[in-house]
């Protein structure tokens, strides 16, 4: 099997998840919850990392992490090994508890924790059991559920020692006092009302990272440019790398599944709009690591940067409004990063 691609540095951030073999519970009782907790806390005072929020399910984990000293493989290491021995003793069995190695997301912190935070607060009420359930029931789910961060942030009577929470809470627009604690509970409980699992996620490169288009070709530029070499060994490595090289590539597909002329999609004031706001979207986010915006706005007919952040807003509201739109569009996105970068 390929090794995952991991990618650690010194202040880095990570949503990290682990998952139960065959989907199996790892966690049985309080017992079991406590016993992981207290493992966190001291694995992460040996090797230097940050916990900024978790949350236990029935068979999986949930945990943002920063890493001072760039020790996440060393840190998650010592975590799954000595629970699963805990685990196994106490209940009397032996061998894997997690299903494979953890899967750890590296995160634009800037662009992405504070909604991060909120996904993984509101896990407890997107379980199928509660799927139905109105918002105030939901809302009193989430300020009891006992195994989730939240109460930590909200009330720090209830915050774990490890836990930290200021740099989220300064996000949320205020810091670590009555204020800023309350901004964020309207925050997390302001999104109960959507469906965040499937959009949160959508920006995620080879399965592998998640944030802004400059930080995406930051970490391509300072950590995997070099690793050609071993690239058969990370088949994430090779999806980072997919990819167009120019406009006019992605242009020919766009044509294509909309049957408009290529001409009209390069036009400012195109009678096709809605292909060309798709197609100006997917320029952006397919040749942000070989081009800077200004210069993809230069090659979509004098677009500025700002325009094609404004572009990509219209079009995901247009695209929640037209299922049709939505599903060609990322049959698109899925077309055009199948051209092979990598020589």
């Amino acid at each position: 099997m390929a090794r995952p691609l991991r990618i650690e540095y010194p202040g880095a951030w990570y949503h990290v998840t682990c998952r139960g073999n065959e989907r199996r519970a790892i966690f049985r009782d309080e017992r079991d919850r406590e016993k992981f907790l207290g493992i966190v806390d001291e694995t992460r005072e040996l090797f230097g990392v940050e916990v900024h929020g978790y949350v236990l399910m029935e068979n999986h984990v949930h945990l943002i992490l920063m890493t001072p000293e760039g020790t996440l493989q060393k840190f998650m290491q010592r975590l799954n090994t000595s629970y699963t021995v805990s685990f196994n003793r106490r209940h009397g069995r032996s061998g894997h508890l997690f299903q494979g190695r953890y899967k750890a997301i590296l995160i634009d912190a800037d662009s992405y924790l504070l909604e991060l935070s909120r996904y993984l607060h509101l896990n407890p009420v997107r379980v199928k059991r509660y799927s139905q359930r109105d918002i105030e029931e939901k809302v009193g789910i989430i300020r009891s559920y006992r195994w989730s961060s939240y109460r930590g942030y909200v009330e720090p009577r209830h915050r774990e020692r490890f836990l930290t929470c200021s740099p989220v809470l300064e996000m949320a627009g205020g810091g670590d006092d009555r204020k800023g604690r309350r901004r964020y509970r309207e925050f997390v409980l302001g999104g109960i009302a959507k469906d965040m699992k499937i959009t949160f996620w959508e920006g995620v490169r080879g399965q592998a990272v998640l944030g802004s288009d400059e930080f995406v070709e930051w970490v391509f530029d300072r950590f995997l440019a070099k690793r050609r070499v071993v690239a058969k060994e990370f088949p994430r490595f090779r999806e980072l790398e997919r990819g167009p090289d120019t406009v006019e590539e992605i242009g020919r597909e766009v044509a294509g599944v909309f049957q408009v002329p290529e001409a009209e999609l390069r036009r400012r004031r195109s009678r096709y709009g809605g292909a060309r706001s798709v197609f100006m979207e997917l320029c952006r986010l397919c040749l942000a690591r070989k081009k800077g915006l200004a210069e993809i706005g230069r090659e979509l007919g004098g677009v500025s940067v700002s325009a094609l952040s404004q572009n990509r807003a219209r079009l995901t509201t247009r695209m929640e409004r037209d299922p049709r739109l939505k599903e060609d569009f990322e049959r698109l996105r899925e077309a055009v990063n199948q051209s092979p970068r990598l020589k």
